[in-house]
């Protein structure tokens, strides 16, 4: 009687445990390496809290009549509340940042048009009063930079101190685990995360001392991050999905691109000039110039510093050849003697084309073959007569030289002519 009564128990429980296993969310084991570390980076961030107020591409369009809808943001806003369910938690969806953040524990910023310089101040202290913030992409250039559009500044200096980093760049290629069993992901250090064939996808560099980087793009900029500010969880991560690239480029002809830089990149310390880049940009196949594209340029100073990061617009409609100027000349920016190297990407769709090319600030030469610093913005220098002097000099020097020689050449001709002839045999 009591083996039969064990038996029953035994069997009961067995069911019980059957049924909760049909009945929970799916497992992380089920996702993505990249959908499994963002939710495990939701959770970090909502430090364990189970409401998401989930501001997302396509309820933003939706509300705006005049912007066109991306077929890609819908199944996007499924597959981000498909992950967070599947991680414990109730997602509301919004077309623009909630009045109420305190209602939440995350907020998932996706939506860059939902975004201001205006709302920063009220993510700032949400994060700073104990909440979490998870920030997809580019969406933190929207709260640094006003912008309708898919273009916007890269510094990210201003809002560094809660966000965790002080640059935007575009990337692209393969991200990794950069760390083991990142945020308690099963993920083995160095295990591709997310892939794509050209490098118009997000990342971010200048990381602060505090930031905890997880995952990398293959050349050295941050694919994912942990920062923490206040009593609050900032989580950074640049895409999520299962994507790889391509085995073999689709036969659409501007699938390839061919990006050639043009330019003097030689400058002297005190020269009244601005530096200038050009970027052509052609078909790979057809070679014919592409117009449209967007084009950026990011220049490091000789300290690696980035000191611009700006848009390259086509210089002439039609060419494919985009232009960047310095926002002013050489002598009145007072640029530090050095190499500076610059980095264009341009892409056009889901096509994109990187180079990299640099440019010498070279210092003032003296008249000893010494060298003297560029003099600083607004005052002068003394006058270079002397090397005035020493090109007219050696003017000078070849002017006679010429005229000695045709002298010369006249005194032998007329001696030719007088000296007698030898008698003909």
């Amino acid at each position: 009687m009591k083996k039969r009564i064990l038996s029953l128990i035994l069997l009961g429980s067995m069911l019980l445990c059957s049924m909760f296993l049909v009945a929970r969310p799916a497992s992380s084991t089920s996702l993505s390496p990249s959908e499994a570390l963002m939710g495990a980076g939701a959770l970090w961030a909502a430090n364990g809290g189970t409401k998401v107020a989930y501001v997302d591409f396509y309820d933003n369009v939706i509300a705006n009549p005049n912007m066109t809808v991306n077929p890609v943001w819908l199944p996007q806003k499924n597959e981000v509340i498909s992950v967070l369910e599947s991680e414990g938690f109730s997602v509301d969806t919004f077309a623009s940042i909630p009045d109420n953040l305190t209602l939440y524990n995350l907020v998932y910023l996706e939506a860059y048009w939902a975004l201001t310089p205006a709302d920063e101040p009220t993510i700032s202290n949400y994060v700073f009063n104990g909440g979490g913030v998870y920030i997809w992409a580019g969406a933190i250039c929207y709260l640094a930079y006003y912008s309708t559009n898919m273009n916007t500044g890269q510094d990210l200096s201003t809002v560094e101190p809660w966000f965790g980093a002080s640059s935007y760049v575009n990337t692209g290629g393969t991200s990794y685990a950069a760390v083991a069993n990142p945020l308690g992901t099963s993920l083995n250090l160095g295990e591709p995360i997310f892939a794509c064939s050209g490098y118009s996808e997000a990342g971010v560099t200048g990381m602060s001392a505090d930031s905890q980087v997880v995952a990398l793009w293959g050349d050295g900029n941050t694919f994912a991050f942990t920062h923490e500010y206040g009593q609050g969880r900032v989580y950074y991560q640049a895409n999520q999905g299962e994507q790889t690239p391509p085995t073999q480029q689709p036969p659409s002809s501007n699938e390839a691109l061919s990006l050639t830089l043009l330019g003097g990149f030689d400058y002297g310390a005190t020269e009244q000039a601005n530096v200038k880049v050009f970027a052509e940009l052609r078909d790979a196949v057809t070679m014919e110039p592409i117009s449209g594209a967007n084009v950026t340029i990011q220049v490091y100073d000789p300290n690696d510093t980035l000191w611009v990061s700006a848009n390259m617009p086509e210089a002439i409609n039609g060419t494919g050849i985009y232009e960047w100027d310095s926002p002013d000349t050489v002598a009145n920016l007072n640029l530090q003697p050095g190499v500076y190297l610059a980095q264009v990407t341009a892409f056009i769709g889901i096509s994109s084309a990187f180079e990299i090319t640099a440019f010498h600030i070279d210092p003032t030469p003296t008249s000893t073959g010494t060298t003297t610093p560029a003099s600083p913005a607004g005052t002068t220098k003394a006058s270079s007569s002397s090397g005035i002097m020493t090109l007219a000099f050696i003017l000078a020097m070849i002017v006679a030289l010429v005229i000695g020689g045709i002298l010369i050449a006249q005194t032998l001709i007329r001696k030719d002519l007088k000296k007698p002839k030898e008698p003909s045999t």
